[in-house]
Protein backbone atom coordinates (compact mmCIF):
# COMPACT_ATOMS: atom_id res chain seq x y z
CA UNK A 1 0.00 0.00 0.00
CA UNK A 2 1.04 3.54 -0.59
CA UNK A 3 1.04 6.19 2.04
CA UNK A 4 -1.56 8.94 1.78
CA UNK A 5 0.07 12.35 1.85
CA UNK A 6 -1.62 15.67 2.56
CA UNK A 7 -0.18 18.01 -0.10
CA UNK A 8 -0.92 21.14 1.93
CA UNK A 9 1.19 19.81 4.82
CA UNK A 10 3.99 18.82 2.47
CA UNK A 11 4.04 22.28 0.88
CA UNK A 12 4.10 23.94 4.29
CA UNK A 13 6.92 21.65 5.46
CA UNK A 14 8.97 22.40 2.35
CA UNK A 15 8.37 26.14 2.80
CA UNK A 16 9.54 25.93 6.43
CA UNK A 17 12.67 24.06 5.39
CA UNK A 18 13.40 26.63 2.70
CA UNK A 19 12.94 29.47 5.21
CA UNK A 20 15.22 27.69 7.68
CA UNK A 21 17.97 27.37 5.04
CA UNK A 22 17.62 31.07 4.15
CA UNK A 23 17.79 32.01 7.84
CA UNK A 24 20.96 29.95 8.26
CA UNK A 25 22.58 31.73 5.30
CA UNK A 26 21.61 35.12 6.70
CA UNK A 27 23.03 34.26 10.12
CA UNK A 28 26.30 33.35 8.46
CA UNK A 29 26.40 36.57 6.41
CA UNK A 30 24.98 39.12 8.80
CA UNK A 31 25.39 37.52 12.20
CA UNK A 32 28.54 39.35 13.21
CA UNK A 33 28.76 42.11 15.79
CA UNK A 34 29.74 45.64 14.82
CA UNK A 35 33.18 45.17 16.38
CA UNK A 36 33.82 42.01 14.39
CA UNK A 37 32.78 43.74 11.15
CA UNK A 38 35.00 46.76 11.84
CA UNK A 39 37.92 44.52 12.75
CA UNK A 40 37.66 42.48 9.54
CA UNK A 41 37.27 45.64 7.43
CA UNK A 42 40.35 47.19 9.07
CA UNK A 43 42.33 43.98 8.49
CA UNK A 44 41.25 43.89 4.86
CA UNK A 45 42.23 47.50 4.22
CA UNK A 46 45.57 46.97 6.00
CA UNK A 47 46.35 43.97 3.80
CA UNK A 48 45.38 45.91 0.68
CA UNK A 49 47.65 48.82 1.64
CA UNK A 50 50.49 46.43 2.45
CA UNK A 51 50.19 44.63 -0.88
CA UNK A 52 49.88 47.85 -2.86
CA UNK A 53 52.98 49.20 -1.17
CA UNK A 54 54.97 46.11 -2.13
CA UNK A 55 54.02 46.15 -5.81
CA UNK A 56 56.68 46.74 -8.40
CA UNK A 57 55.58 48.96 -11.22
CA UNK A 58 56.42 47.36 -14.55
CA UNK A 59 56.92 50.75 -16.20
CA UNK A 60 59.57 51.68 -13.63
CA UNK A 61 61.34 48.37 -14.15
CA UNK A 62 61.43 48.88 -17.92
CA UNK A 63 62.77 52.41 -17.61
CA UNK A 64 65.43 51.24 -15.11
CA UNK A 65 66.56 48.56 -17.54
CA UNK A 66 66.80 51.03 -20.41
CA UNK A 67 68.75 53.44 -18.20
CA UNK A 68 71.19 50.67 -17.30
CA UNK A 69 71.66 49.83 -20.97
CA UNK A 70 72.29 53.46 -21.87
CA UNK A 71 74.78 53.81 -19.02
CA UNK A 72 76.62 50.72 -20.18
CA UNK A 73 76.85 52.01 -23.73
CA UNK A 74 78.14 55.35 -22.44
CA UNK A 75 80.81 53.63 -20.37
CA UNK A 76 81.91 51.53 -23.37
CA UNK A 77 82.69 54.53 -25.55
Amino acid sequence: MTEIVNLRRVRKRLAREKDARKAEENRALFGRTRGERLKSEAESSRLTRELDGAKLDSRDSASDASMKNSICTVDDT
